[in-house]
């Protein structure tokens, strides 16, 4: 009994991978056991991680040995020591790219490649500064002249539309006032102040200014964009 026991737990603990320091890994559709991406992945970013060590390890031996090599070339043709700094990592940004190829040469060899790379690097910055001063220059002295652009045109008919918008609202707007609520305003938009408006409607110039009020009150409720401020107004005194 003891024995039956003892070989129906040994057959679960192998079914289990519980035996002989077994670990059960997950089997596919084809019943095939699988290695697992994880493991590939792993490996391949250890592998990415050991080139990159490798790269940068390359790096500082180059800039250990050229350093102050390529940093004497920058300086001899930029005067400005950040311009020569910035030609200096340009250099050897340039040589992480290759440092393979620059690994497998000579010292020699590779000062050559870098002095020549900082002095192209900076003839080529040179250029374009002098470029830059010419045109500076050039705009300088040469007289303002305007030459319309699409997108110029383009905004100067859609300011003139919506201008000629406005104003096709307010002429609707005027239209459906009383005739003089409209002629109050538009002596008021001609500059007219409350005595003249009353001077040319034969009131009183208390009476002009109550009858401009009402009138802007109507204008106001007819026309829902208020436009007073496009409107000339004096002081109605």
């Amino acid at each position: 009994m003891r024995g039956a026991t003892r070989r129906r737990h040994s057959a679960r603990s192998r079914m289990l991978g519980l035996t002989n320091g077994f670990i059960p890994t997950r089997r596919n559709t084809s019943g095939r056991r699988d290695t697992g991406p994880s493991r590939r992945a792993i490996s391949r970013t250890r592998q990415v991680t050991n080139e990159m060590q490798e790269r940068e390890r390359l790096l500082r031996s180059l800039i250990g040995v050229h350093g102050r090599t390529v940093r004497a070339a920058a300086a001899r043709n930029e005067r400005d020591r950040r311009d020569a700094d910035e030609i200096w990592a340009d250099v050897f940004h340039l040589a992480y790219r290759r440092v393979e190829e620059l690994a497998g040469l000579s010292e020699e060899q590779q000062r050559s490649w870098l002095v020549r790379t900082a002095r192209y690097l900076a003839a080529n910055r040179g250029r374009r500064n002098a470029t830059r001063r010419r045109v500076f220059e050039r705009l300088i002295r040469e007289p303002l002249r305007w030459v319309p652009s699409p997108e110029d045109a383009l905004m100067a008919t859609t300011q003139r539309l919506e201008q000629q918008g406005e104003a096709d609202a307010i002429r609707v707007t005027l239209a459906g006032l009383r005739a003089r609520d409209r002629q109050v305003l538009v002596l008021n938009a001609l500059g007219h102040d409350g005595p003249s408006i009353a001077g040319h409607l034969g009131i009183s110039p208390g009476a002009a200014r109550k009858r401009l009020m009402h009138a802007r009150i109507a204008f106001r409720q007819a026309h829902p964009v208020a436009i007073s401020d496009e409107m000339p107004t004096r002081t109605d005194r």
